[in-house]
């Protein structure tokens, strides 16, 4: 009897985190890479597992509904996520043949259940589609958003939500982008080196980079490990999408001003702001999770960046005695403009989330219209694209708050949707999807 693959068997694991207990994806595979002694590779296999299996759920429940003579919910649940993880692997592991696929499947159902439960999923398995063309998908003149739920994995409502939204063609497109895998991007932290030269750096350790928009500080990287590399513990770049990096340049700081960060953590933005202004900044950076505000400060210390003090703060009653020039509100949201990197997000996402989160955005906003000095600036982000959160945030500062939209630097233009108004999509740029504006508070 073969022994079970310890890294499917952590699979299994990490799945039953997520789906029966609600774990965030990324912190319940975080959990268990840190107390494996699994190799580099079976690491990089375990995160492809997990990733691909939560990504792609909907599709293979929908295959696993086509061959079970049971209901999937009688099903103990370690054996579902075992038949889930083959499907996933039959469909899009190149690197994992058919019978190897259903051989370790067999092993592990074995181990998390019993014999029958092992020639259960033998008999399931064997029959699983190995390519999308064997599912047979819910026809699309029948229902557009049925479809595309099933072949994208999304939620149903979600779909619908967009298609109303955006039209049906943008819709598709857009659910296609959501599903795929994020690109691992840089930004350059250029008070220590040029794009070019970090590009030279990283090329000598084997790594391959390239230029893929027009941020100015993003590289994409195409091989290597940038977490492990010297050059990341040098504080020469940080992990962060350029659809991210939009926000501190519609700020465009100025040295010497004093400026807020509202929800700064981790603080990506809050030290990109530092960086653009070489430190000359008096940065505050409130953040409600005090917990997280550590990670402002290590981010802080790795770049060498100056002028940034982290404060435990709720952006709703900020206990602030003095007013800012400038205020970066970069809101709490449903954030669906990051699926590629959270797939988990849309298993939890509910279909009233957009107009709560809408709420508390506007209280937000308003918050910090009152913290701006008369002629201050405010910029507002948020990683996602619901009405709720976007364009309606944006009608009640227009209709509610002393405020104008003004437009930012000109080379932002190709995502400009309105004065003062920019949005990225997961499909147009390959960028996580955001929603950003730009506000003067009336003198």
């Amino acid at each position: 009897m073969t022994p079970a693959d310890p890294v499917r068997l952590a699979a299994v694991d990490v799945l039953l985190r997520v789906f029966e207990e609600g774990a965030f994806l990324s912190d319940a595979l975080d959990q268990m890479l840190r107390k494996s002694t699994i190799s580099e590779r079976g690491r990089r296999f375990l995160t492809q597992l997990v990733y691909g299996t939560v990504r792609h759920k909907a599709l293979c429940d929908l295959a696993l509904s086509r061959i079970l003579d049971q209901p999937m919910d009688k099903l103990p649940r370690p054996i579902l996520a075992v038949m889930r993880m083959g499907v996933f692997q039959a469909l899009f592991c190149d690197n994992v043949t058919f019978p190897a696929m259903v051989h370790t499947s067999v092993s592990v159902a074995r181990k998390r259940g019993h014999a029958g439960t092992a020639r259960l999923v033998n008999a399931v398995l064997r029959r699983a589609p190995r390519s999308l063309e064997d599912i047979k998908l819910p026809p699309r003149e029948k229902g557009l958003a049925r479809h595309l739920g099933f072949r994208y994995s999304l939620p149903r409502w979600m779909v619908e939500q967009w298609i109303e939204e955006f039209g049906e063609e943008t819709a598709e497109k857009l659910c296609a982008a959501c599903n795929e895998q994020a690109p691992t991007t840089l930004r350059v932290n250029t008070t220590k080196c040029t794009p070019e030269q970090l590009t030279r750096y990283l090329t000598h350790a084997e790594f391959l980079v390239e230029k893929r928009t027009a941020v100015p500080e993003e590289l994409t990287v195409i091989k290597g490990s940038p977490l492990k590399s010297k050059h990341f513990q040098q504080g020469q770049y940080m992990l962060q999408d350029p659809a991210s990096m939009l926000a501190a340049h519609l700020m465009q700081p100025l040295p010497g001003q004093w400026v807020l960060d509202v929800c700064s953590a981790p603080g990506g933005k809050t030290t990109h702001l530092a960086q653009l202004a070489d430190s000359q900044l008096n940065i505050v950076a409130a953040d409600a999770n005090a917990e997280r505000l550590a990670l402002v400060r290590e981010n802080m210390e790795r770049l060498g960046l100056r002028g940034i003090h982290p404060i435990a703060a709720d952006g709703r009653m900020a206990p602030f005695a003095r007013k800012f020039d400038a205020i970066l509100l970069d809101a709490p949201c449903t954030g669906y403009g990051t699926l590629r990197r959270h797939p988990d997000l849309k298993w939890r996402a509910q279909p009233e989330d957009a107009a709560r989160m809408g709420a508390v955005q506007r209280e937000l906003l308003r918050a910090a219209v009152d913290l701006c000095e008369n002629g201050g600036r405010i910029v507002y982000s948020v990683c996602t694209f619901t009405r709720d959160e976007t364009v309606d945030v944006r009608a009640f500062a227009e209709s509610s708050l002393p405020v104008v939209l003004e437009d930012g630097p000109k080379w932002l233009n190709p995502w400009k949707i309105s004065p003062g108004t920019y949005r990225t999509l997961p499909h147009a740029g390959n960028m996580d999807g955001f929603f950003l504006m730009r506000l003067r508070k009336a003198s």
